[in-house]
């Protein structure tokens, strides 16, 4: 193990100054050489197989040790945790300290760690939640789908299911009608025709025996969306007011993760609609970091979520049963071929028990 000094650096944040031997950093140059190769095309040598000689005349030496480095702190930066005992979160901030042939290596880690939670009467407060707002099926309960809710899903799928009526369209003598043209859409003047609202309809869009059966379908689902945003907003509601009566300390790089995160998820969703990330911030008139800039309270809010239940869920003693888990990786793994399997079991092991925490504090009453 290198040489480690652990200080703290700031609100729930700790920074280790290490130093690698030389033997041991040495150790790393054949490893490095070979990663590099990997993308060094020279005439006369296959990829993978050029000389140790020829990569540095390519790229230089110093390529070659900051190669080394990053994969001598991705080794052993774990194994400080490990050995330090240090509950470490999110992504570190990294810095080279000494760098040079035949020398040691010398590195700083800056890494946000698990705070100190003062944490509120969780039971009580979950308690006052279950009695004010229980699932139960009372008349006048508001996921109740009404009558008007479900003619009104009705009337969605008849006008999705309409057809072009082309009877007031005057056709010229020689002229081809097109129906999925603009100028023949409802749109041009062309009334669109509802199918009648009966059981054959009903039958038409599955296997509903009848009309009766259609509307016991929507109602059915119409409810269960109801009940389902009605949890989601209770269990939000539960865990802000936790927060509230909580003193927690969260690190600043746990926020400044959090909203590369949500940057993230915006990207995304701004490309699933077909438009280009960087044509949304010059509409916006904003760059990457000053939209990150105005979310200092959401990701606050959204990092002290996380810990909140983490910290339950350490109290309570609640973990991801093995089976549990297995079946979630294995779901996962056909989604995301390409992440890596621990970072799936990291990812599925959260999900598993955050939703058991949930169920804890809605089974206290």
């Amino acid at each position: 193990m290198p040489k480690i000094n652990v200080q703290p650096a700031g609100e729930g944040e700790i920074e280790i100054s290490a130093e690698l031997e030389v033997e041991i950093f040495n150790n790393y140059r054949d490893k490095a050489l070979k990663a590099l190769g990997e993308d060094i095309k020279v005439a006369g040598f296959r990829p993978g197989h050029v000389p140790e000689k020829v990569i540095i005349e390519q790229i230089g030496e110093e390529k070659v040790l900051w190669e080394m480095a990053q994969q001598a702190i991705a080794d052993y930066y774990p194994a400080i945790l490990q050995e330090q005992k240090i509950p470490a979160l999110g992504r570190p901030e990294v810095a080279i300290t000494k760098i040079a042939k035949d020398n040691p290596l010398g590195f700083k880690i800056k890494t946000a760690v698990m705070p100190e939670i003062k944490i509120g009467d969780y039971k009580k407060i979950a308690t006052k939640a279950n009695q004010e707002l229980p699932l139960s099926e009372s008349k006048g309960s508001p996921w109740l789908a009404s009558d008007e809710e479900i003619e009104k899903v009705l009337e969605e799928i008849r006008k999705s299911r309409a057809t072009a009526d082309h009877s007031k369209h005057e056709h010229k003598e020689g002229e081809k009608c097109d129906s999925a043209s603009p100028e023949h859409s409802a749109e041009a003047g062309h009334e669109p025709i509802l199918p009648e609202l009966n059981d054959d309809f009903a039958k038409s869009l599955g296997a509903f025996e009848n009309l009766d059966a259609l509307r016991a379908k929507i109602k059915e689902n119409l409810e269960l969306e109801k009940k389902n945003k009605a949890k989601d907003k209770k269990r939000v509601e539960i865990v802000e007011e936790i927060i509230k009566t909580s003193d927690i300390k969260i690190a600043s790089l746990l926020i400044e993760s959090e909203k590369e995160k949500m940057l993230a998820e915006m990207e995304s969703q701004i490309g699933y609609m077909g438009l280009k990330f960087d044509d949304y911030l010059a509409h916006l008139k904003k760059t990457r970091e000053e939209l990150k800039g105005s979310w200092d309270k959401e990701a606050r809010q959204r990092v002290a979520f996380g810990l909140i239940l983490a910290n339950i869920a350490s109290l309570e003693k609640i973990e991801a049963p093995a089976e549990d888990l297995k079946r979630e990786v294995d779901y996962l793994k056909n989604q995301y071929k390409d992440v890596p399997e621990d970072r799936l079991t990291a990812y599925a092991s959260s999900l598993i028990i955050n939703e058991k925490v949930f169920e804890f504090l809605e089974g206290i009453k």
